[in-house]
């Protein structure tokens, strides 16, 4: 009797523990609450009762209000019972918007997996060009300073590249153009601070390289003007007065309201009288 007490016991026990560690994994990752809630909100019989068009403006009103996750939960019912209506495929690219919207990292990765399933499933989607975009953006908004490293900044670049070779002709191209542009300004910065650093330093061949790879690689780069002042500065630097004089002048014929023209036109100046 005494050893079936015992048995029990430790039986107990070891059950108690295995509903510790079962719980204590679901809360710190939040994954097994999640799909119960989905899984509630999918199969919720009060939906079920619901026209697809009433549930999807249920997840609209959430998302409206900012809950993004409560909103995913609607959209991912019309999607999951309405894969093949407009609708439902509508609804897919909600699901998307929402991890989008909340824009932390995680929450980005789940953004562009959707997007990228979004694609996969309806290639011929006249949205198939906005998901592209999207994919594009979840990296462009984790972009670094100039200062930073740029890693995401060029993972932008590529897939900005992609969407345009994918959708020359896309109605959404002012806004793709708008985005690609702010991705090279910012490479194109990221390697003009460089560049100063080189001149502050006084290492004016490696800054005259960078200036001059800025100058071929960003043609539309917002700072041109202090690029080519800044030309002028290391060339001077390095005795190519003659050269140094061409990319002053520039800044002052080019750019006349320039904050760089008043001090190109005192280089010029002392140039003349030495």
């Amino acid at each position: 009797m005494k050893k079936t007490l015992t048995l029990i016991a430790i039986l107990a026990v070891a059950l108690a523990g295995c509903r510790h560690t079962f719980r204590g994994k679901s809360d710190a990752t939040g994954s097994s609450s999640t799909t119960r809630s989905s899984l509630r909100t999918s199969f919720d019989p009060t939906l079920m009762k619901m026209s697809k068009e009433q549930v999807f403006q249920l997840g609209e009103d959430q998302f409206a209000k900012k809950k993004y996750a409560k909103a995913r939960q609607y959209y991912s019912h019309v999607y999951e019972t309405y894969p093949n209506d407009p609708l439902g495929r509508r609804a897919l690219l909600r699901v998307a918007d929402a991890y989008y919207e909340q824009g932390d990292a995680v929450n980005l990765v789940e953004a562009q997996y959707k997007y990228r399933d979004f694609i996969n499933r309806y290639p011929g989607s006249d949205r198939a060009d906005y998901a592209m975009l999207q994919i594009a953006m979840c990296s462009y908004k984790q972009m670094e300073r100039p200062d930073r490293d740029q890693q995401k900044t060029r993972e932008a670049l590529e897939k900005f590249n992609d969407v345009l070779k994918t959708y020359p002709r896309s109605p959404l191209r002012p806004e793709i153009d708008k985005r690609y542009q702010d991705v090279l300004d910012r490479l194109a910065k990221h390697d003009h601070i460089i560049a100063r650093y080189y001149i502050k330093r006084r290492s004016y061949n490696a800054a005259v390289q960078r200036l001059n790879g800025i100058v071929e690689l960003y043609p539309n780069y917002r700072e041109r003007d202090g690029v080519f002042f800044d030309l002028g500065t290391a060339l001077s630097g390095l005795g190519r007065t003659a050269e140094a004089r061409l990319y002053f002048d520039r800044v002052v014929t080019e750019y006349p309201q320039s904050p760089y023209a008043g001090k190109a036109k005192q280089k010029l100046g002392t140039m003349k009288t030495a």
